[in-house]
């Protein structure tokens, strides 16, 4: 009678996991939102595809000698020297969903002037690719930091490479060197 259970158990168990396996899908506006946003920025996306942060081997998607490790982390160098790739390639950040895209627009890219969020999200991923900017690891998550100094333009890229936010610090350079 134990056997039967068990084995009836494990029948629905495995019945209840293949049968919800697909079923919980994105929300439409949450999936491919950069290549539906406008006319302009469709032809754009599609001359440039996302870059599979997995596979991709260009020093933006990894920095070379990147621990994982907080205390070695902590120790965090700034770079003013253009970003070592092998080739002068410029590389699309997006946010991680449309609706964290629209949310930092809201809140910083409409102050910074920008007409519509994926003007935003571009000119932050000009940050990220420009060879004047600032750049070191944060000492708390391991995440991306980037600075324009003439700009004051501050730009934030999560470890597995979306960008987190953009926008003009009030205290300037100081605010990047607190990271």
């Amino acid at each position: 009678m134990r056997k039967f259970l068990a084995v009836l158990t494990v029948l629905m168990l495995a019945v209840t996991v293949f049968a919800s396996c697909g079923s919980i899908e994105q929300p439409a506006d949450e999936s491919y939102y950069d290549l539906i946003i406008t006319e302009d920025s469709s032809e754009q996306a599609a001359e440039t595809p996302v870059p599979d942060k997995k596979s991709d081997t260009s020093s933006k998607a990894k920095k070379p000698g990147k621990s994982s490790s907080k205390a070695e982390n902590s120790k965090a160098e700034v770079s003013s020297k253009p970003q070592e790739s092998s080739s002068a390639e410029y590389v699309e950040y997006w946010f991680r969903t449309k609706k964290l895209r629209d949310q930092h627009f809201e809140k910083h890219g409409k102050d910074m002037g920008f007409k519509n969020a994926d003007d935003y999200r571009r000119a932050a991923s000009d940050v990220v690719n420009s060879p004047d900017a600032l750049h070191k690891t944060e000492k708390e998550d391991g995440d991306d930091v980037y600075y324009l100094e003439d700009t004051n333009e501050f730009v934030v890229v999560s470890t597995d490479g979306y960008l987190r936010t953009y926008f003009n610090p009030d205290g300037g350079k100081a605010y990047f060197d607190r990271q």
